[in-house]
């Protein structure tokens, strides 16, 4: 059969079913004796406390203050978390970080050197701190709590000075980012407030923003002033205020190339729309046939670079890479352009970083439910960090925390800077968990390379894969051809600004031909990671690969392989049994089963260490009748599991390996393992959901959306596809488009 009828097969969950497995695991050794923890503990504590009690009773809100305490490597899971220990001594904890650490012992054969940690913001009055210092030297092990001590491996006072990141220098009064704690109270903002009224410093209470725990301010604070400012006891980050990122000028005063022949129908999908925020259009657009254009509220005036910035943006939405020797496909459905950049922006505005994430926030949260796709080509000029949630990425995780939306976002363009200091890594909000963060390719054709321009990884953990994938940017060699002026003309140029938009062209595209009731867009987003190919280049370069831009590879299989998209809800309590689709006889040779898992989390963001608020755990099981046999004589109840989503299989990175606990909590995993046929039988994957809410075991934990791609290839086995589906006839359903897909050659 040709492989244009050899389409995906939908309703894998339809194979699904919840199954109880017993979850075993025993106690740990500890690392220190109740004794040598105590004695520890008890000196860290002493020196702490001496130095909380020196921090101005101004800086403290109703006498709190903020301790550091380091939690060690081996006590990362959420039932390790040492709540019992610190209720009993009147503290909480209100946010946590990720650090390197060493511990004094381990408690293990073979430790590794070093290994990330966590280190927890712990909160409460002074006079707490000082109580527990006191009694900790006679506590007996029997005491509430006690037990937990030798979870802490270091306990220290915050020191203003560290909490100091980026401050420009030389400079009389300057803007700076506040990062608050606010411990959910109100109080604590307007302690600040009042504080730093207090030492000459001015906050624009306009611009505040909570997001979950935490509180952004700017602040406009005299050069001598910051580290007083930087006592308050709740504050975790103080620094010099983001900007924008430039927009990229091989984009905006490229050459004029040539006139783009636009076709002259409207979209496919006249009922799809997707969404961009950026520089707006030129007047009198010839994009106009396919996009409304949308102004922000109290926005000022445009910019004609940031407008054709906005155009080409769109354009490679619309069409994807423009080609002189080709006309370009009818667009897959309409788009909104909301311009979000004005005469104010990319010119050192020190406010319009914050202004310009308002106008975008102000329209997701007036059309909830409108758009299903988006895409985000504009972002701080910043590299992530791993301490720290920047505002834009915590507003928007928080918003794309669902299965309905597929968000594409720029990587960035600074992949030349400087790389040991880490200048060059994905910038906000490409680090986002919820989003797909696109990097650049230079070439669209079969050899290809990270573009030099784009912005490398690794990602926060969890959200290590980043950027999650590449895409044809352009580059001086092979321009990206779009549109920029009003006239229809074509730009040359290049920039991770049109590769992202050009993977949602893609992911419409799929939507267009598929329908509503085909895939969701949090299954669009898997097929497209589970499709990308790396070309073993470097995962910190091109994250999963390159997104595939052709339809017909993307919707439909070769003859001795099938691709089966699981969609549904994760149990609480229960693992999902999700068969993989094999015939029942007649499988021989090698057979390569790959398997993407996503699921789009709500996060945690003055939680960076445990940001996401659910993680996945996998076991395959290959062989239906192999069970293992204990010399007991009994039986285990499940058939025996072989590594598949192993951290090294997922990754290949000694740095990740540092943290057990990461691997847990990631977002999007994707593996692959080759098997002999006569080693399978009735093969499965078992999907555990973990839940937590900032950083402890979750309360009430919900069921939450999934995707799931398997696909299984047999090179020996010609008709595999069309085995599969006699073999699960009526359940299984072939994703047939609505309408034709174009065949493309390759060039």
């Amino acid at each position: 059969m040709p492989r244009e009828n050899n389409f995906l097969l939908g309703r894998g969950e339809r194979l699904a079913a919840p199954v109880d497995v017993p979850r075993g695991g025993r106690d740990k050794n500890p690392p220190y004796t109740f004794k040598r923890a105590r004695q520890r503990i008890s000196s860290q504590l002493s020196v702490a406390q001496r130095q909380l009690l020196s921090v101005p009773d101004e800086a403290c809100p109703r006498g709190q203050v903020v301790a550091i305490a380091t939690l060690h490597p081996r006590y990362l899971a959420k039932s390790d978390f040492p709540s019992e220990l610190l209720r009993s001594v009147n503290l909480r904890t209100i946010g946590s970080k990720s650090r390197s650490a060493t511990p004094e012992e381990w408690g293990i054969k073979h430790p590794p050197e070093k290994a990330l940690t966590t280190d927890l913001f712990v909160a409460g009055t002074k006079s707490a701190f000082a109580n527990w210092a006191a009694s900790l030297p006679s506590w007996t092990a029997e005491r509430t709590g006690a037990k937990q001590l030798g979870r802490i491996e270091h306990i220290s006072a915050l020191s203003a000075k560290d909490k100091l990141r980026s401050i420009p220098r030389d400079a009389g009064k300057m803007w700076l980012e506040v990062v608050l704690h606010n411990a959910y109270d109100e109080r604590i903002t307007n302690a600040f407030e009042a504080y730093a009224l207090s030492i000459g410093s001015r906050l624009e209470m306009s611009r505040r923003r909570d997001v979950a725990g935490l509180t952004f301010i700017p602040a406009l604070c005299p050069q001598d002033k910051v580290e007083e400012l930087a006592q308050f006891s709740f504050l975790r980050v103080l620094r010099g205020m983001p900007t924008l990122r430039p927009v990229p000028p091989t984009i905006v005063r490229g050459q004029r190339a040539f006139d783009a022949n636009l076709p002259p129908d409207g979209p496919l999908d006249t009922e799809l729309r997707a969404v961009i925020f950026d520089g707006g259009l030129p007047p009198s657009s010839s994009l106009s046939r396919w996009v409304r254009l949308l102004e922000s509220a109290n926005i000022g005036e445009p910019v004609p670079a940031l407008e054709a910035h906005g155009a080409a943006v769109t354009s490679a939405l619309l069409f994807g890479p423009l080609s002189p020797h080709s006309s370009p496909e009818r667009p897959y459905c309409a788009v909104d352009h909301v311009r979000v950049l004005d005469d104010r922006s990319n010119v050192g505005g020190d406010l319009d970083y914050i202004d310009v994430l308002d106008r975008i926030l102000a329209v997701l949260d007036r059309n909830q439910g409108l758009y299903r796709f988006v895409n985000i080509s504009v972002g701080p000029d910043l590299a992530v960090n791993d301490d720290e949630v920047t505002q834009w990425t915590a507003a928007l995780d928080e918003r794309f925390a669902r299965d309905d939306m597929l968000v594409t976002v720029a990587a960035g363009n600074a992949g030349l800077r400087d790389a040991t200091s880490g200048l060059n890594r994905v910038q906000p909000p490409a680090d986002g968990v919820n989003v797909l963060a696109v990097g650049a390719c230079d070439s669209c054709r079969a050899v290809w390379r990270r573009a030099s321009y784009s912005c490398v990884g690794p990602g926060r953990i969890p959200g290590f894969v980043k950027p999650d994938g590449v895409a044809f940017g352009g580059c001086e060699q092979e321009p990206f051809y779009a549109v920029t002026d009003g006239d229809g003309a074509t730009t040359d140029g290049w920039g991770t600004s049109l590769a992202s938009p050009a993977v949602l062209r893609t992911a419409t595209g799929v939507r267009a031909h598929l329908g509503e009731g085909g895939l969701r867009p949090l299954a669009i987003r898997a097929l497209l990671i589970h499709r990308a190919e790396a070309e073993g280049q470097p995962t910190r370069e091109v994250g999963w690969g390159r997104f595939p831009a052709d339809l017909a590879r993307l919707l439909t299989c070769d003859d001795d392989e099938a691709t089966v998209v699981f969609q549904g809800e994760l149990p609480i309590g229960q693992h999902l049994r999700t068969p993989i689709p094999i015939p029942g006889n007649g499988l021989r040779g090698m057979v390569t089963i790959s398997a993407t898992l996503v699921i789009a989390p709500e996060t945690d963001p003055e939680h960076p260490a445990a940001y996401t608020r659910s993680g996945l755990e996998v076991r395959f099981r290959p062989n239906a009748h192999d069970f293992r046999e204990y010399p007991s004589g009994r039986r285990s109840q499940h058939p025996k599991t072989r590594a598949f989503f192993s951290r090294r299989n997922l990754y290949g990175a000694a740095e990740y390996d540092l943290r057990g606990e990461g691997g847990k909590w990631e977002p999007c995993i994707r593996a692959t393992c080759n098997c002999r046929a006569s080693k399978l039988d009735a093969p499965c994957l078992d999907i555990y959901y973990h839940a937590r809410e900032e950083a402890e075991k979750a309360r009430r934990p919900r069921p939450i959306p999934y995707a799931l791609v398997i696909g299984i290839k047999a090179p020996r086995v010609p008709d595999l596809y069309n085995r599969i589906v006699r073999a699960h006839v009526g359940v299984l359903v072939p994703l047939r488009p609505m309408i034709q897909i174009p065949i493309r050659t390759t060039p």
